[in-house]
């Protein structure tokens, strides 16, 4: 996959794109894609990430995650590859993960603020599908992602 968000940018001056802050770094295999975003909202819990991860086919897909930075690592070596079992090309998540040792060779992207190994086992609410807003980018279900070494950019607009 030959993206380069440098031109995207350039190339689609005119239509709105939205740039994810550099604090975000790529803890997965998978350093350059781009999908179609699903949105997941979690309270501490990950169970509903973990549920659509394991169950559905994620082709051509990313889900974007907000955790509200809460401090515990959402994703993990066996997320992970349920997510690659299942074709999701990367997750996004505002919060932190864990077993990155095993992460980063699993050709999936996961991207987030930081590490931390502790992991919440209570079950709370979870939402899909709505507005996510972390870091100044505005998420919704449907819009796109292009990822590379230089960024991630969102895009209501195809643009590729």
């Amino acid at each position: 996959m030959n993206i380069q968000t440098a031109d995207l940018c350039d190339d689609n001056k005119e239509k709105k794109i939205e740039v994810l802050s550099a604090k975000f770094k790529n803890y997965g295999g998978l350093k350059k894609f781009s999908g179609q975003i699903v949105t997941v909202k979690l309270d501490k819990s990950n169970w509903r990430l973990l549920e659509m991860l394991r169950d559905e086919n994620g082709e051509g897909k990313i889900v974007v995650v907000d955790n509200s930075q809460e401090f515990f690592g959402v994703v993990g070596d066996k997320l992970m590859a349920f997510a690659k079992k299942n074709n999701w090309q990367a997750i996004i998540l505002n919060g932190y993960v864990r077993d990155i040792d095993e992460t980063k060779n699993i050709e999936v992207g996961l991207l987030a603020i930081g590490t931390c190994p502790l992991r919440n086992f209570e079950k709370t609410q979870s939402q899909r599908d709505i507005e996510l807003n972390f870091e100044g980018v505005t998420f919704n279900t449907g819009d796109y992602v292009y990822a590379d070494n230089d960024g991630v950019i969102v895009s209501k607009n195809k643009l590729l």
